[in-house]
């Protein structure tokens, strides 16, 4: 493969191809379509706005926009015109405009800008400011296309804003030609052709929304179908309607999308819709539950779904987005584990006969171009099937935090990445067991939180995926007390049994638990792409802050 850079390849994608469709966004319950032709003269039109701005090689973009096809046009025009583009989520209910853009004043310093590109949703509700310059995508896409942007001077860098699960966000830099390299890397690994199509919903400010949902059908030049997150949360049900109505061969959602289309299972097969062609159905970014993975292959066989289509991987946008991947349409590895030596000694053996077991999903092998280290707390090498934190070294690691070179060193260390996150090796297989600073140790187990919160999820009367488990420090005792926060919809009488059930099947599992919160439903802090904020609920334990919370838990 050539290494063009993502406007280069477009262009090349509308020299060869200019008339076939490249990119379709959902307007109600139709489509929109953009040839590869009409996607280059938008960015074109974008680039060209930018520049006449006064926007530059290197100038750092601040994209807000709720509307997919202005953030897509904006990513894209932004490189073409030499700038860093940084996308920004957009709260669903965004009813105080001026606030919320109050609130971007620190990410905006951090990126070291005032510039921020919304679309006219939002420059409608805005006040004008000294502050912010804000440009707005529409009008600037007035000007016409250039006609052939300069590929030398074009192309700045990805900047993607961590997630913030374990912490404040932070912008990620990534080199353009390391951003293609990996790109690279990924389509070699999973190769698409003519007739591939592909189904995304996750937002382009999220990395395997951007990279996986956006990027890699336009750098590998097959048709991808765009709808926004808020569209999927609206109606989830076309997500498996498209994927059957185009034959998808790709798609891609964390396990709490495919659990949402699970519920909807019954009605896929009543409608017959047809998932047979799904060769790639990615899944990643939490934790993997083995129980999904099998429940969603049974209930849509009827509909064609082939359990090996499943495609678990891991990655962080601290490494771009992809450091492991599977084999395409190879068995997904579920591998079982001598629970009591996991957590009192950190080694994933097989279990015994009649031992108590813990399931983890194998997320495959390293990239090429990808070193996979596992460690433990000295940062020496760790043999198969020994639970230590995952080191990766990279030719598409990041090359910072933008403007935090603290926080750089902390993470890059000889050109190693300490991701945070801990896992074991076994067959050549990485499994991924959760991150170092969410794992509860308590009495002398290491516990994992998304097993807990997997098991609470299960029982009638708590909100389903939504349910935290975390370890609160005691001085008191020496060790970390286990907390389990549910949301639930039951009424406060109910609420006592609710508890004593969670209790109960914990301690079937051999789970001791200290406390049990039930929480009104949307309580728990999430990121912007919808992962639990576990360290801050800790936090929000200690201090009384959490919601329907009488008084902070008594931990000392």
């Amino acid at each position: 493969m050539s290494t063009l850079s993502l406007p280069r390849r477009l262009a090349q994608h509308a020299d060869r191809s200019g008339d076939q469709r490249a990119i379709l966004f959902r307007a109600g319950n139709d489509w929109e379509a953009w040839t590869w032709g009409e996607y280059w003269d938008r960015t074109r039109r974008m680039a060209r706005g930018l520049r006449a701005a006064g926007v530059g090689p290197g100038d750092r973009v601040l994209v807000v926009s709720p509307d997919v096809k202005s953030a897509v046009t904006c990513q894209l025009g932004a490189w073409t015109a030499g700038a860093i583009p940084a996308q920004l989520g957009v709260p669903d209910r965004l009813t105080n405009v001026d606030r919320f853009i109050d609130q971007l004043h620190p990410t905006l310093r951090q990126l070291d800008t005032n510039i921020l590109l919304v679309d006219r949703s939002v420059a409608a509700s805005a006040v004008p400011r000294s502050d912010v310059r804000m440009l707005v995508a529409e009008d600037l896409m007035e000007q016409p296309p250039d006609a052939a942007p300069d590929s030398q001077r074009a192309c700045g860098a990805l900047m993607q804003l961590t997630s913030g699960s374990t912490g404040h966000p932070r912008a990620v830099l990534v080199p353009h030609d390391r951003l293609v390299r990996h790109l690279e890397s990924i389509s070699t690994r999973l190769p698409s052709s003519s007739l591939s199509a592909g189904v995304s919903w996750l937002p382009v400010y999220h990395d395997m929304g951007l990279i996986g949902g956006l990027l890699y059908p336009c750098f590998n030049g097959f048709p991808v179908y765009v709808f926004s997150p808020l569209d999927f949360r609206r109606n989830p049900y076309a997500w498996l309607q498209t994927m059957s109505r185009v034959r998808a061969t790709h798609t891609s959602a964390p396990p709490s999308g495919y659990a949402i289309g699970l519920r909807l299972a019954a009605r896929a097969v009543d409608d017959r819709l047809d998932l047979s062609a799904l060769g790639c159905a990615m899944i990643g970014a939490e934790p993997i539950p083995p129980r999904l993975v099998r429940q969603f292959a049974d209930a849509f066989a009827p509909c064609g779904f082939r359990p090996e289509a499943f495609f678990p991987v891991y990655g962080l946008a601290e490494a771009t987005v992809a450091v492991t991947f599977p084999e395409p349409l190879t068995p997904t590895r579920i591998d079982a584990v001598d629970r009591d030596r996991f957590e009192r000694e950190g080694h994933a053996v097989p279990p015994g006969d009649e031992a108590p077991r813990l399931e983890f999903v194998g997320a495959g092998s390293a990239l090429s171009g990808t070193e996979l280290s596992l460690r433990d707390d000295q940062g020496h090498d760790l043999p198969e099937r020994r639970v230590g934190e995952i080191w990766i070294r990279s030719d598409s690691l990041m090359e910072g935090y933008y403007g935090d070179a603290d926080a750089t060193a902390a993470v890059l260390k000889d050109g190693w990445l300490d991701t945070g996150d801990l896992g074991y090796i076994a067959d050549g297989a990485l499994f991924v067991t959760g991150r170092s600073k969410d794992l509860i140790i308590a009495r002398g187990r290491n516990l994992v939180p998304s097993t807990i919160e997997e098991i609470v999820s299960s029982l009638s009367g708590v909100r389903k995926d939504c349910v935290a488990a975390v370890g609160v420090p005691s001085q008191e005792r020496a060790t970390e007390c286990v907390c389990v926060v549910a949301e639930t919809r039951a009424g406060a009488g109910d609420q006592t049994d609710i508890a004593a059930a969670v209790r109960d099947l914990l301690k079937l599992r051999g789970i001791n638990v200290d406390h049990v919160i039930l929480v009104p439903p949307r309580t728990l802090p999430r990121t912007s792409s919808g992962k639990i904020k576990r360290r801050l609920i800790v936090q929000q334990l200690q201090s009384g802050l959490l919601a329907d919370l009488r008084q902070p838990i008594a931990i000392r």
